[in-house]
């Protein structure tokens, strides 16, 4: 039976003298750090295949980082490249509920690998993302041209796109649009979208029994950037649910941390608690549990209503993106 990543080091997933200088082929007169390209001159192709790709089963393990108990993940780890292994000072695994209520806990205007948001979205709506919205959900071009052209049917492009983001995240929602040449997917955690965009950037979907498999990296990667808000009423319901859903499990979570640091204080001491100081504890076991019957009511009520919803015709939810020649090459 093999191990889990919590029972293992990390790998080193590349030497250090076989990383790339993280600036681009010049190709204009002026480096844009924003969009990190170049700029006055010809543009030349700005998609490609990397030749680096993550592993989870295989790369996964303990870092130094877990040891510090850091908050943020290993973004090399994410893009197949860290040189580091378990010598470095972030975290290797794929994010966890568990590290989604210690990210929420912390801070909302740094994404999961540490880095600041922004107010507002890039317009091309790649990049970090904005502190403004809680957004799960990432829009996925190029697919053809990752594909490398590659004649199969709809369902088999799905499954591959489906693979692909499933091993980075719970998935909530999945939309291959054929005719448009692009995916939408909706994970159930932000931390896993927001880790799943470094991932699968750059990524082609050809495995290596294709016969394409050796010429990939002369093909274009997919394209991953964040999704817009989705018009339909019924989404925006939903999405202002979960807020709920989160909001309650992360104050869960943290009464749950503050009773056991409390509890371990005492048994320190190894004095035992007063009623009149039991009676002034912030949070107290009886808070707790009716914040517990809360959540639970909470989860019947959505179970309910998602049951009801499945009787009625079911239309996307996630909004169409305008068909583009450039996600078609």
């Amino acid at each position: 039976m093999s191990k889990t990543w919590r029972e293992r080091s990390a790998k080193v997933q590349v030497k250090e003298s076989d990383l790339p200088s993280s600036i681009p082929p010049q190709t204009g007169l002026v480096f844009n750090i924003w969009y990190n390209k170049w700029s006055q001159g010809q543009g030349g192709q700005s998609r490609f295949v990397s030749p680096f790709r993550l592993d989870p089963k295989l790369h996964s393990g303990k870092t130094l980082g877990d040891k510090q108990e850091t908050q943020f993940f290993c973004l090399y780890f994410a893009k197949g490249m860290c040189c580091l292994g378990k010598k470095c000072q972030y975290m290797h695994h794929v994010p966890e509920n568990e590290d989604m209520l210690r990210l929420a806990a912390k801070t909302d205007v740094l994404d999961c690998f540490g880095r600041e948001k922004f107010a507002f979205y890039r317009d091309d709506m790649a990049g970090v993302g904005s502190f403004r919205k809680h957004n799960k959900t990432l829009y996925v071009g190029g697919i053809s041209s990752a594909l490398g052209n590659r004649p199969l049917k709809s369902n088999q492009i799905e499954n591959r796109i489906r693979f692909l983001f499933s091993e980075l995240g719970e998935i909530d929602k999945l939309h291959y649009l054929e005719s448009k040449n692009c995916a939408f997917i909706k994970f159930k955690r932000q931390c896993n979208a927001e880790f799943a965009k470094e991932v699968v950037a750059n990524q082609s979907l050809l495995i290596p029994s294709d016969r394409e498999w050796e010429e990939r990296l002369q093909l274009t990667g997919l394209q991953v950037k964040w999704a817009h808000d989705d018009p339909n009423p019924r989404a925006k319901r939903e999405e202002e649910e979960e807020k709920r859903q989160e909001t309650l499990d992360l104050m869960v979570h943290l009464l749950d941390k503050s009773n056991e640091t409390q509890a371990a204080e005492e048994v320190k001491k190894g004095e035992n608690e007063s009623a009149e100081e039991k009676h002034g504890r912030i949070f107290s076991g009886e808070v707790l549990n009716k914040l517990r019957k809360r959540k639970t009511n909470f989860k019947s009520e959505n179970a309910k209503e998602k049951r009801q919803k499945t009787e009625e015709p079911q239309k996307a939810s996630l909004v169409d993106y305008p068909s583009s020649s450039s996600e078609d090459e």
